[in-house]
């Protein structure tokens, strides 16, 4: 009988003060588990052993070589059963358990709530008044409003209270032209997908009600794209960055009939293994987006696309090393702005290079929605609304994000 040789999921480690010293925190991105998990350091090196390539012999040894120290099968299985039992670990068990969640998301007429009263208030009356207010205090510049036909916003999927300054600039805005028809939401898969893109048909459950998928466009789409484009549509069940925008569009038209939604997950089209690879120079990712574009083109109805992009991520959660200093968040902030100028000029392309440039240091995740709504729109001109970089002391780490208004 062959060794196990057990494998981790993708998951996100997060470093974290506890009792004892330092630790970490195993996070689900899929929220498929059903609790987070919190390991002492030295056990942490054990998940790198965990990738499906070396035995538990192996681990065990390449563990003592690494501390000094001596662990005992005994402790490894302990671990191993508890990742086993926190939907952590990529086996049999793990894979029989997803098919079941995935069948029952299939099976649902519309895609439900999964951050409600937890990022947000769940209730229609509750949010209205947490945001009415919001709404009414953001400011938007006097010298610009967007192009009726064809609205073009870059806002937030970051936590949504933490950025609420964000996300009322951008839907302030919008809100003061005239309604679209059809929104296309480009947000962002923050697990692994096996095609570039993944949409879905299902109807967005807001505190509002449920916001209607537009069926002309996904149609066009999914016949014209080169591959499945509801392959990963699972991913869609518990991915906030298009349940944020769903909800905050229910909320602004919410004394209306409500645009229907396009929802569209984008995955990590721009890198290939541990390489980036320019989206412009052919594949399946510039194939959807010249499809998409195509269909928006040919459609008179008023589109609105959102961009649901958050910008850089440094510090040690995200990898780095040493502290989190004014330095660092200078030089983050500093590419940034030259992201978001190129943004804003319609320069796709000019995106890329910045990355490139940069080999993509300052881990930009919202790059394939803003690089995919200038690829599908006619930008010209744009304003930033609002910018912050949100600081977390503890795991010495910064995500910032912006709302930016294109036309």
């Amino acid at each position: 009988m062959a060794e196990r040789r057990p494998k981790i999921r993708p998951l996100n480690i997060i470093p974290i003060q506890a009792q004892g010293g330092r630790a970490f925190l195993l996070r689900d991105p899929q929220r498929l588990a059903p609790q987070d998990v919190v390991l002492p350091a030295d056990m942490v090196f054990l998940l790198g052993q965990f990738d499906g390539t070396h035995t538990v012999r192996e681990a065990q040894v390449n563990y003592v070589r690494r501390f000094g120290t001596l662990l005992t099968s005994d402790k490894i299985e302990v671990l191993l059963q508890r990742l086993e039992e926190a939907r952590l670990l990529d086996s049999e068990r793990f894979q029989a358990f997803r098919a079941e969640l995935e069948a029952d998301f299939r099976a649902q007429p519309t895609r439900k709530t999964t951050h409600a009263g937890q990022a947000y208030e769940e209730g229609a009356g509750a949010f209205v008044l947490a945001w009415q207010p919001r709404l009414e205090v953001a400011t938007r510049p006097k010298d610009f409003a967007l192009d009726p036909r064809r609205p073009g916003l870059i806002a937030p999927h970051y936590d949504i209270k933490s950025a609420a300054e964000c996300y009322a600039a951008a839907y302030k805005l919008l809100g003061e032209t005239e309604q679209p028809d059809v929104v296309v939401i480009l947000g962002i898969a923050h697990t692994g997908m096996t095609a570039p893109f993944a949409l879905t048909r299902k109807p967005y459950e807001t505190p509002f009600g449920a916001l209607d998928t537009d069926a002309e466009i996904i149609t066009g789409l999914s016949s014209a794209a080169p591959f499945d484009v509801f392959a990963d549509e699972f991913l869609h069940r518990d991915e906030h960055s298009v349940e944020f925008q769903a909800v905050l569009l229910h909320f602004l038209y919410r004394g209306t009939e409500p645009p229907k939604i396009v929802p569209i997950l984008c995955g990590a089209y721009h890198r290939k293994e541990a390489a980036l690879v320019n989206p412009a120079e052919g594949g399946q990712a510039a194939d959807f987006l010249k499809a998409l574009r195509g269909v928006i083109v040919a459609d008179s109805r008023r589109i609105a696309i959102i961009a649901s992009a958050d910008l850089s991520h440094i510090g040690m959660r995200f990898g780095d090393t040493g502290p989190l200093t004014q330095a660092r968040l200078e030089m983050s902030r500093r590419h940034d702005m030259a992201l978001l100028e190129k943004a804003q000029t319609g320069d796709a392309d000019g995106c890329y290079r910045l990355l490139e440039q940069e080999r993509d240091r300052y881990n930009i995740c919202g790059f394939p929605a803003v690089y995919a709504l200038l690829g599908i729109a006619s930008v010209g001109e744009g304003r930033l609304l609002s910018y912050r970089q949100s600081v977390d002391p503890q795991t010495q780490s910064s995500v910032s994000f912006a709302s930016v208004g294109l036309r």
